[in-house]
């Protein structure tokens, strides 16, 4: 401002004693005086050098004033006073005032949105603790300075010291930083607290990352405290309920022949006993699955071969039931599995499907190379599951349909079992169902070259053997199917 000042003026005054110079030396010579014109010249170029300075002077203090009135309007601005009538500068003001309006309105819902979401992640539970790519502290709120004993206030920039003595969080950073990919798992630290992390990259800031961390020690705690218990309460019972079995059946087998009243006695004896030995068998062997005790016998065999003697099995059931039992295309493929596991799964599919889907049900098998998954699938054209119970099928002691299972003797754990074994083969299984139109049940298995080398392909066209050294995972009789759930 001060510049453009000082050169406007600069002009006008040379322009100005340039032309009065000009025309008094051009009048002196013609009136025959040109000595007084010569030094009138050289007084003139004196007079512009003295005008710079004044212009220079001029100029500053004009651009002062200009620029004290401009703080001055500023301030009056930001204290919300209108300046319209500010003089010189009121209709430059009255053209941005309302910019200036819409942009302190824009700043000021911005501020509130920023102090909801830091109360929000104030209330949390869960640690949110936000690092640079030179792993710096960038925020981190009271969950994560509890969780972590970072102080009241860590200041930003410091090192995240704390999470970088978790060697196996240090190593969730690195990986994360080189692949750009989110981590998540549980994290053991020394004082014997459990926590599920998960790392994510923080796209706004160049390698940066953001750490959640929520302190699961109580839930793990006590999902132990529940298998171990369930476990327990298993063992415990079987001893008592082989004695009640060996003398019902002792007592229904020993001559004279009971009377009808108390050989029906000894029938109910026998049957309820029967389905509390199979519950206390089934969650013996739900818990020994889910702690990773029980001794899975993994071999590569065709995925086909798996359902010719689960079909041995389940036919007089289908027949005895009015049910009609199919196989469809079995395309070959081979996988590694345990065969007595995977025959456990496919006798609870096919006794759901006879079971509950009550007389002229018709049952279909097949098996499909999908991907890189072998694909082998359970359908009937029974009455269907509901959404809701979608949800919930797979959950142990959950029923669909309750008198069916009461009246069959089902504990509710034969899709939870079938669920930990599909996983602990690493594959999925998924449940395809419309009211009225029947279910289909898709187990997915990796196919051999991805579940890892095996030996040699095995036949599995054999009726699974009981190993002495484990809890059965099957039951080959189709009388005790019936009582399965």
């Amino acid at each position: 401002m001060k510049q453009w000042l000082t050169r406007v003026l600069w002009q006008v005054c040379v322009g100005t004693s340039v032309t009065l110079a000009a025309l008094i030396w051009l009048w002196l010579r013609a009136e025959g005086q040109p000595e007084i014109g010569n030094g009138l010249i050289v007084a003139a170029v004196g007079v512009m050098f003295v005008g710079w300075w004044a212009c220079r002077w001029l100029a500053g203090r004009a651009a002062a004033g200009f620029e004290i009135e401009q703080q001055q309007w500023a301030q009056r601005l930001l204290g919300g006073e209108s300046v319209r009538n500010t003089p010189r500068l009121s209709a430059l003001f009255r053209v941005l005032e309302p910019a200036w309006r819409e942009l302190q309105g824009e700043a000021t819902q911005q501020q509130q949105a920023a102090a909801r979401l830091q109360q929000v992640l104030d209330s949390l539970d869960t640690a949110v603790i936000a690092i640079d790519g030179d792993r710096r502290l960038l925020y981190a709120n009271p969950a994560a300075r509890r969780m972590f004993s970072l102080g009241a206030a860590p200041a930003v920039g410091s090192r995240g010291a704390a999470l970088l003595r978790i060697p196996q969080l240090r190593q969730w950073l690195e990986e994360v930083q080189g692949t750009g990919s989110a981590a998540v798992g549980r994290v053991d630290l020394p004082d014997e607290r459990i926590l599920q992390v998960e790392v994510t990259p923080l796209e706004t800031v160049a390698r940066g990352m953001v750490v959640l961390a929520r302190d699961v020690t109580g839930t793990i705690q006590l999902e132990t405290m529940r298998r171990d218990f369930i476990a327990a309460v298993s063992h415990e019972l079987r001893t008592p309920l082989t004695s009640i079995l060996g003398y019902a059946e002792t007592l229904l087998q020993q001559p004279p022949p009971a009377a009808p009243e108390q050989q029906r006695f000894l029938e109910v004896i026998l049957q309820n006993a029967s389905r509390l030995t199979r519950l206390a068998q089934d969650l013996v062997t739900l818990s020994s699955i889910e702690t990773g005790t029980y001794p899975f016998h993994f071999q590569t065999v065709e995925a086909a071969g798996l359902v010719r003697p689960a079909l041995d099995v389940v036919i007089p059931l289908a027949r005895k039931r009015g049910c009609v039992i199919a196989t469809e295309t079995l395309a070959p493929g081979a996988v590694r599995v345990d065969p007595d596991a995977l025959h456990r799964v496919l006798l609870n599919l096919i006794d759901n499907a006879i079971i509950h889907g009550g007389p002229g049900t018709r049952i279909f098998l097949s098996g499909a190379v999908v991907g890189e998954h072998y694909e082998l699938a359970v359908r009937d054209t029974g009455g269907g599951i509901g959404s809701l119970d979608q949800r919930r099928i797979f959950e142990r002691f959950y029923r669909v349909d309750k008198s069916h299972s009461q009246a069959g003797g089902g504990s509710g754990l034969g899709l939870a079992l079938v669920k930990h074994i599909v996983k602990e083969h690493g594959g999925v299984i998924q449940l395809e169902s419309t009211l009225g139109a029947g279910s289909t049940f898709r187990l997915r298995l990796p196919l051999a070259h991805n579940a890892g080398d095996g030996p040699p392909l095995a036949d599995t066209a054999r009726q699974p053997h009981q190993p002495a050294d484990r809890s059965p995972l099957a039951t080959p009789d189709a009388a005790g199917m019936t009582e399965r759930s």
